[in-house]
């Protein structure tokens, strides 16, 4: 009889038969690991789930569903998966063969519900997604892990969560297709600490990945920073993170803000700096975003981004 995995990997697919086969290789070749592997085709169109199916990978599990988008598949997986621990990886991204094993072994000698590993950028040339110069830590505050290192720290591809964790949190927002990644990583940060794994063993498709930036793509609301009050309320949030959450979510709504600024929306980049931002979190950044809402604010941005550009 076949005893259950210590890892399920799960791996929502969607429209991505051109590249899930190289990263569905770099997660059957983890090594000093017991794993399964999960993948949920999200209603494809373009033969992805049969390059799946005929790859010929052992404890693999291919389940289909109508297209519901990545949080429902993401979850759909995390449901069916029978390990302690679930890791997630996007269809696009890879790993290095030792990628569980490094995040598995911090685990050990730790109380931490999660870990997760230092990202490579594939399309610049192996930038890391946190500086090389930041040790692995044991990270009780991520909302200030997150703001000293660049905001977005974590990554749906390079995170292993304890299963029960996930589910305690009611898993993915679903129906929202911006930011339920982070989302997810906050409020399970409010149940818990993390361990950072400073090794670069997970690789992020920037490339194929749409970006945060605007550029055609829907502007919409942090689902965190609209979360936030509301946890607060139902005292989910530790006593010792209130001020660093808030921090956090005044951070994301500043994002939200330049997003729409550069979707040239700026009366709602007003509206939502106004109510919506507190300036004491980060005065500069606040006053930034505020000045380019108005004509003579957005001509002296352009002519700092040109004067940049020669340098």
């Amino acid at each position: 009889m076949q005893t259950k995995p210590f890892v399920s990997v799960v791996i929502p697919l969607h429209n991505k038969a051109d590249l899930i086969l190289r990263t569905l290789r770099s997660a059957a070749c983890q090594i000093d690991v017991d794993f399964e592997i999960i993948i949920v085709d999200d209603g494809s169109t373009d033969g992805g789930a049969h390059t799946v199916e005929i790859a010929g990978v052992p404890r693999l599990r291919l389940i289909k569903q109508e297209n519901a988008g990545v949080s429902a598949a993401r979850n759909r997986g995390i449901a069916a998966a029978e390990g302690k621990w679930v890791a997630l990886l996007d269809s696009d991204d890879l790993w290095s063969p030792d990628h569980l094993a490094g995040l598995l072994n911090v685990l050990e000698s730790s109380t931490s519900i999660a870990a997760f590993s230092n990202l490579r950028l594939e399309s610049r040339a192996g930038r890391s997604m946190v500086d090389e110069g930041i040790a692995a830590q044991q990270v009780d505050d991520y909302f200030s892990f997150a703001l000293a290192n660049g905001g977005y720290p974590a990554s749906a591809s390079s995170i292993v969560v304890l299963r029960e964790e996930f589910l305690a949190t009611g898993l993915f927002e679903e129906g929202v297709s911006t930011g339920e990644d982070i989302d997810m990583w906050c409020r399970l940060a409010c149940q818990g600490s993390f361990f950072y794994n400073a090794r670069k063993s997970a690789t992020y498709n920037d490339a194929s990945s749409p970006t945060l930036h605007s550029g055609g793509r829907a502007v919409r609301c942090p689902v965190f920073a609209q979360r936030l009050p509301e946890l607060i309320r139902d005292r989910r949030v530790p006593p010792a993170l209130m001020e660093s959450s808030r921090r956090y979510a005044n951070f994301l709504m500043l994002e939200y803000a330049r997003q729409l600024l550069d979707s040239d929306r700026y009366v709602e980049a007003r509206t939502v700096l106004l109510n919506d931002c507190s300036p004491q979190y980060d005065l500069k950044r606040f006053v930034k975003r505020l000045v380019r809402t108005w004509p003579l604010g957005r001509t002296l941005f352009r002519l700092s981004r040109g004067h940049a550009m020669l340098l």
